[in-house]
């Protein structure tokens, strides 16, 4: 290429650039200028460049509008020093003194081994100092965020090892600052342990199936570990980050849920009082008729005793002697067990049995046959078997005999009495312990069916108003380890809420099934049902649809809570005029593998 050619070839380059270039000479003086120079500092030609002096025409300032002396400019750096510079923080002036924020490079340039001044390539980085400054108010307003948030925020890289944190973490965890955090394994550092003190192997940890399963997960049944080596109950949320397109880490948020967990706790126990309320006038119903029933018959029991007493001694008087009492005896023994089983007659066959008893009585000279003759009907016994009663003693002792017999089935049958009213109020007692499961630990293998069935006896006298109870039960589905007495307090306000909302009339249905390896109760009433409109708030703390004074709205709150956090299941409603079913699904054992670990909710 011949010299022509060449020079033609450089002007070629410098006109199609779209940089801006100018040489200078030692001077200073504008030697050369390309069309791109012309244009980014708004002259006409480049005529308007040439023998200017470049500093004092378009860099004589600093950005911070000071003055800018020729002899600190870092384009002479070329000069000085006699190697290139780069510089991107200062501005040049466009025609009229307008500023923009300027890169530029200055490179000396030589001829002949000589130095004859330097070329300067430069460009307007307006926009990208738009774009860098925006950057930067972006990324300081996410650090204003991270600054100035109550929850404590982490990230860590594949390796597990803290790549930020913000002052809240800091704070919560109880180090110093956020320096000693970074580069610490923190699951080392502070989630090494389980709820129950055993060993918590990263490998497992479900912080990192941010990693393993490149989606987020929210925990809120484990703890976290101070500087201090202190645990405290955490809630966290884990999430993968993503760096053009590669899995590079996860961010960690997370809360110190001790307080929240005091409320929850306060709210059962307020629920359980609730609870016990009901427990207790459920109860009190089931008590009252079995204890007067036996409070009366010990009474009678007393009065009766006596009057045998008194028989024992007519009979004897009447010269009954020991061979014939044997015999009475085995009689008594006989209609006694007879009486227990005495058969049925209509009122026509009662009444001509009494009928003929009290002609026979009568016959035989009994007082106050009339009064007799049912007592006996009543026991099995009719005339031929008083008849019998001839061929043991005398005529003359047998009123004495059916006065004597007469007392002694009354006083047996009011001792039986006795014993069936102890015995219900034992089975009631009985009911309230495994209800309560007293004397049991808090999470324990239960039958849910068990449990249903207690709830069901102590509400029993709500429903005798008008309330039809329909069992549908799957006896296959296998025990829950859980928190039996919790889950029994689910059941009582379901069922409570179900016979209130029928107004104590309807039809309660109880079904269970297996449902996904999950065991599923479904309480159903026939009441009113419950409005769309409020049915997504049926579940909010201290909502209620009863009446002021009526509810706390924390039942089904508490409720929610036992079934999700406490069983590790889940509780949903669906409700329509004439049919609202709650439906309660916790895991069970057996067949299917429970998938929560609930003995970690004992601390909590």
């Amino acid at each position: 290429m011949g010299k022509v050619a060449s020079e033609e070839f450089v002007r070629l380059i410098l006109s199609s650039t779209g940089e801006g270039i100018y040489g200078i000479d030692l001077n200073g003086l504008c030697t050369f200028a390309n069309p791109a120079c012309v244009r980014i500092l708004g002259f006409d030609s480049v005529d308007d460049l040439l023998g200017q002096h470049m500093h004092n025409l378009v860099h004589h300032t600093r950005p911070d509008g000071t003055p800018y002396p020729e002899k600190e400019c870092r384009i002479y750096q070329a000069f000085r020093s006699g190697k290139g510079t780069h510089v991107d923080d200062e501005v040049m002036f466009k025609k009229g003194d307008v500023a923009f924020p300027a890169e530029y490079w200055s490179f000396p340039m030589e001829q002949d081994g000589e130095l004859v001044g330097c070329v300067l390539t430069f460009v307007d980085i307006t926009d990208r100092k738009k774009v860098e400054a925006d950057l930067l108010e972006s990324h300081e307003f996410v650090r204003l965020l991270l600054d100035s948030t109550g929850e404590g925020i982490y990230g860590v890289d594949l390796q597990g090892n803290c790549t930020f944190a913000n002052p809240a973490c800091a704070e919560i965890l109880g180090f110093e600052s956020v320096d000693v955090l970074l580069g610490k394994h923190m699951h080392n550092l502070v989630h090494h342990t389980r709820p129950n003190g055993q060993p918590y192997p990263v490998e497992e940890c479900r912080i990192y199936k941010a990693f393993v399963e490149g989606k987020g997960t929210n925990v809120d049944d484990e703890v976290m570990f101070c500087a201090d080596g202190k645990a405290f109950p955490a809630e966290y949320w884990s999430y993968p980050v993503h760096k053009e397109g590669e899995l590079v880490g996860c961010v960690v948020t997370f809360n110190d849920i001790t307080e929240r967990n005091q409320i929850e706790e306060e709210l059962r126990q307020t629920e359980k009082m609730a609870a016990l309320g009901k427990l207790s006038a459920g109860l009190a119903h089931e008590l009252n008729n079995p204890a007067a029933a036996a409070g009366r018959a010990a009474n009678q029991l007393v009065e009766g005793i006596d009057a045998l007493q008194a028989a024992m001694v007519g009979v004897s008087a009447a010269g009954v002697g020991v061979e014939e009492w044997q015999k009475l005896d085995a009689r008594l023994r006989y209609f006694r067990d007879r009486a227990q089983d005495p058969g049925s007659l209509s009122a026509v066959e009662l009444s001509d049995s009494e009928d003929e008893l009290i002609d026979w009585l009568e016959d035989h000279d009994v007082d106050k046959a009339w009064e007799t003759a049912p007592a006996l009907v009543g026991a099995g016994i009719g005339s031929e078997d008083l008849d019998a009663l001839e061929d043991i003693v005398d005529a003359s002792a047998v009123p004495f005999v059916v006065g004597w017999l007469c007392q002694a089935l009354a006083v047996n049958d009011l001792a039986r009495t006795v014993v069936s009213s102890s015995t219900g109020i034992s089975e009631l007692v009985g009911v309230v312990k495994s209800y309560s499961h007293m004397d049991r630990a808090p999470v324990q293998d239960v039958d849910i069916h068990d449990g249903l069935e207690d709830t069901l006896k102590i509400l029993a006298h709500k429903m005798r108003s008008g309330v039809e109870l329909e069992r549908d039960y799957d006896r296959t589905i296998p025990l829950i380890n859980t928190f039996g007495s919790e889950l029994n307090q689910v059941w009582t306000n379901l069922i409570d809420n179900a016979i209130a909302a029928m107004e104590g009339k309807g039809t309660l249905k109880v079904r269970t099934y297996r449902d996904d390896g999950l065991a599923a109760v479904e309480i159903m009433d026939d009441g009113p049902g419950i409005p769309a409109a409020i049915q997504s708030k049926i579940f909010d703390p201290f909502f209620t649809t009863k009446d002021v004074g009526e509810g706390t709205g924390l039942g089904l709150d508490v409720v929610r809570r036992i079934v999700t956090k406490r069983c590790g299941g889940s509780i949903d409603l669906r409700s329509r005029p004439g049919e609202t079913a709650f439906t309660v699904r916790v895991p069970h054992g057996g067949d299917e593998e429970c998938t929560t670990d609930l003995n970690r909710e004992l601390d909590n």
